[in-house]
């Protein structure tokens, strides 16, 4: 059997190797405390569960229209201020992803992604043969700057991917950077893909959405505002004009989101549950992320994130190694590697974790650079 050429610039995730690391320590009796995981540690809450048991109950088992349920699309154009008929409900934000990278990304073109950046957009634009262009945002708080990035855009460039709040940096974009990209791809008959799936997890300034932006693929969901991970079910908004190329995907790539989950979150959307639902859950991600900054700020070269709940850490040696040494001591987190270029001494930390972890993860963090001293 033969591998297609699509994917031989395509190699596994080092996030995979480091999860085998840590099973690996697991079965050898050790206690480990990831620091890795990439999803809410809250199980989906119960106001959500009761309304998709009921909702299963109620016969809602079947296809739904490849755009999704109509209240459900009609419940997030309210939300984000367009029109029902920009709406398509996704089997989760990474369908989306891929539906807009299949339908925008021509074989060739260059792809502009900001780095540190959310893995998969690398491997989406290397699986649609796109030159990935990748624009460094270290020595500016993790965000772009916008003359730099413009020097890259030109007449060939078919995407850019944005992510904020940014996984793995927790950075968040203010609107007249954003727009002014917005309009440099606009210019240049660009495409931005704006991932906001982290959107309603902010500390400081409120993210400003893309929603309704001609030129803009606007992806979100609800894996991390209701903590529904394995649920799957995401959006697109965009223009109609958009959202057709998309759907030529999205008809035979993802199909519709289940029912039931769709109709769970439009009674929670109908009953005026979402914001209190969120609420909870960024209430105790900002506490963890004071607490990590706090300490860790102590340390290590560390940007105060303001959305998300990453941490983005210079560690200032190998990241492998250090994240190697690091579950030998019973702690895991992500290396930087996987998130783009320049990030060799960085590793991604997130607080997606109990605080009594949180504490201890500390703890062995300042063991580790002690032995060191």
């Amino acid at each position: 059997m033969r591998e297609a050429n699509r994917l031989s610039q395509i190699s596994t995730s080092m996030i995979r190797r480091m999860f085998e690391i840590v099973e690996r320590a697991k079965k050898e009796g050790k206690e480990i405390i990831s620091l890795t995981i990439g999803e809410p540690d809250f199980d989906t809450p119960p106001e959500v569960v009761e309304r998709a048991c009921r909702a299963m109950n109620a016969g809602f088992t079947h296809y739904t229209s490849n755009f999704g349920l109509e209240e459900l699309r009609e419940a997030i154009a309210e939300r984000y201020g367009v029109d029902a008929g920009q709406v398509m409900v996704t089997a989760g934000g990474s369908e989306a992803l891929i539906n807009a990278s299949l339908a925008f990304i021509e074989e060739g073109s260059k792809v502009i992604i900001p780095t540190p950046n959310f893995l998969s957009y690398f491997t989406y634009g290397k699986m649609c043969g796109g030159k990935i262009v990748q624009v460094k945002t270290h020595d500016n708080g993790f965000l772009p700057d916008v003359d730099k990035l413009n020097e890259v855009v030109d007449r060939d460039v078919s995407v850019i991917f944005l992510n904020y709040p940014n996984n793995p940096t927790g950075a968040v974009i203010r609107e007249k950077e954003l727009k002014a990209i917005v309009e440099i791809a606009r210019d240049n008959g660009a495409v931005v893909v704006s991932d906001e799936i982290y959107d309603q997890i902010y500390y400081d300034v409120k993210p400003t959405s893309l929603a309704g932006e001609e030129n803009v693929v606007c992806v979100n969901g609800f894996s991390k505002s209701l903590a529904m991970t394995g649920w799957r079910i995401g959006f697109t908004i965009a223009d109609e004009s958009l959202l057709d190329p998309m759907l030529k995907v999205h008809q035979v790539n993802g199909v519709c989101a289940p029912a039931f989950a769709q109709k769970a979150v439009a009674d929670v959307f109908a009953e005026s549950l979402f914001d209190s639902i969120v609420s909870r859950m960024v209430g105790e991600f900002r506490r963890r992320r004071d607490f990590l900054y706090a300490e860790l700020s102590k340390i290590y070269d560390v940007v105060r994130p303001e959305g998300a709940f990453y941490m983005f850490v210079n560690v200032g040696e190998d990241c492998m190694k250090y994240a190697e040494r690091l579950v030998e001591m019973g702690v895991a987190v992500t290396p930087g590697l996987p998130f783009g270029d320049y990030n060799e001494t960085y590793v991604r930390i997130s607080y997606a974790n109990s605080m009594e972890n949180l504490q201890k993860a500390v703890e062995t963090i300042k063991d580790y650079e002690s032995q060191k001293a």
